[in-house]
């Protein structure tokens, strides 16, 4: 727990956190709501996400030496900090239990459509559980390695789909609303930074070279968004608008267009692994926010830690009827669920130490 860690491995886990919640939920609402106009509102939602990047970073800077539990307690007092701890940690264990389930959907959706759910999350459980019980360093260190073959991925995406462009498929570039366009910015903001949250269970003592965090943090979250606008800009202007919102996994079959050399056919099997290390970091980040507050309240870990798990694995397996109603209920509700209240309580948090600091 008290190793050091990289500013870069800690500031790429940012970067896989951010991507999840876009996997059949984002991109098609976005798509579906904003039309040809989703590059502006992931343009608006880019600038917006900054403040909402600048609490995130006040908030590690505070007392840094402490975790999010330690924080909040602090902030609040014992009793209201540890209601609030026991509610972000039943929020993440519910994100863990929805990030295998869509890890599940994902892999028999385009992968292995026979092979049963249980068999596919064991496979990702394992490592999963594998890296939390490493530590955050080993995390840091594995999520920094996974980003580089990441970045290669999308470098070879974008050579393999260039030529595909149509630019006329993203006029008219104003047909929607600017009240519309600003409402999924901020569903933008919502799906992106709302998960680095789980991030600040690490103090920011226990991160190396600190005085270039805050400088990493936001090249990796530009690069976030970055990826973000290339990937909707390709999908409107190669398919078009109509057919890209009839599409599950438009990200997908975007990149079943992709060929190398008139030969080389079939890479989107390898090129989408991109997203499946999002959805694995996502997975390892959400189980050990709920590892650290077992660890911060000194409760029999490894009893109520594997019986965790074995409860998302089932609960995961039955989630939901079908893939229309998960993505639908995660659409209606991730951010009154989530979002919402996480960010008022960023701001209180916000306001309650700058007063305190004030005071002292």
């Amino acid at each position: 727990m008290n190793s050091k860690i990289s500013n870069k491995g800690f500031s790429s886990l940012i970067f896989f956190t951010s991507q999840s919640m876009f996997l059949g939920v984002g991109l098609t609402q976005i798509l579906n709501s904003s039309k040809q106009a989703s590059p502006f509102a992931v343009l608006l939602g880019f600038g917006l996400g900054f403040i909402v990047l600048y609490l995130f970073l006040k908030l590690l800077n505070y007392e840094k030496d402490l975790t999010i539990y330690e924080k909040l307690e602090k902030l609040f007092g014992k009793t209201i900090g540890n209601i609030l701890n026991i509610l972000l940690t039943i929020l993440f264990a519910l994100y863990f239990v929805y990030n295998l389930w869509s890890i599940q959907i994902y892999i028999q959706n385009k992968y292995l459509d026979k092979t049963p759910s249980v068999i596919i999350l064991i496979l990702f459980l394992i490592p999963i559980i594998y890296s939390v019980n490493k530590g955050i360093k080993a995390i840091s260190k594995l999520s920094l390695v996974i980003f580089i073959i990441t970045v290669f991925e999308i470098l070879l995406s974008i050579f393999g789909l260039i030529n595909f462009l149509e630019i006329d498929n993203l006029k008219p570039f104003f047909n929607t609303p600017f009240s519309n366009i600003l409402k999924n910015a901020l569903y933008f903001i919502s799906y992106f930074l709302t998960p680095t949250f789980m991030l600040l269970t690490v103090p920011k003592n226990q991160i190396e070279n600190q005085k270039k965090l805050n400088l990493h943090i936001i090249i990796f979250y530009i690069f976030g968004c970055i990826n973000f606008l290339l990937l909707f800009t390709f999908i409107i202007s190669i398919f078009g608008i109509e057919l890209a919102s009839l599409f599950y996994y438009p990200e997908f079959t975007l990149l079943k267009k992709i060929n190398y050399l008139d030969f080389i056919q079939h890479v989107e099997n390898i090129l989408s692994t991109q997203w499946l290390f999002s959805l694995f970091i996502s997975g390892v980040s959400s189980l050990y926010f709920v590892n650290g507050y077992l660890h911060h309240k000194n409760i029999n870990k490894k009893l109520l830690y594997y019986l965790f798990i074995l409860i998302s694995l089932i609960i995961s397996t039955m989630l939901f009827k079908n893939t229309t109603v998960g993505y639908d209920l995660v659409k209606n509700y991730f951010v009154k669920i989530y979002s919402i209240p996480i960010f008022i309580l960023l701001v209180i948090s916000i306001i309650i130490s700058v007063l305190k600091k004030n005071k002292n």
